[in-house]
């Protein structure tokens, strides 16, 4: 059994990687802590991408609230931008995170299809 997430600082390309495969938002419990550390290792405009694409937990308050403590602290530890992967299924997740992201974290995050989408946008908008 794989681990609920993963979270990876790439610091070569200056990036964090956070990959989510959760099934209930309890397994989650450390998130916060691990992309903390991550992010310090990185240097000032680093870019993330967010994976939702294996996310599947229903979207409750319990994961808003979650998904606001991280949302809080990216900007002030040196993001420059992030970007979700998620599938059009998950459109109501986006809209839900995006509404967040704006209010807690002072960002907007983009959304993309996948990886490959995702890591094209950051090239772009922070190389």
């Amino acid at each position: 059994m794989r681990e609920p997430y993963t979270v990876i600082a790439d610091k070569e390309k200056n990036r964090l990687y956070v990959d989510l495969y959760l099934t209930k938002i309890e397994q989650a419990e450390k998130i916060e802590d691990e992309i903390w550390a991550k992010a310090k290792q990185l240097k000032a405009g680093w870019g993330c991408i967010a994976n939702y694409t294996a996310f599947n937990v229903p979207l409750n308050i319990d994961v808003l609230d979650k998904a606001e403590t991280v949302m809080s602290f990216l900007k002030p530890l040196g993001m420059g931008q992030l970007v979700r992967v998620l599938t059009e299924e998950q459109s109501s997740l986006d809209n839900e995170l995006k509404k967040r992201s704006i209010k807690t974290g002072g960002y907007e995050g983009i959304a993309a299809r996948t990886l490959q989408d995702a890591e094209t946008i950051l090239d772009r908008i922070l190389d």
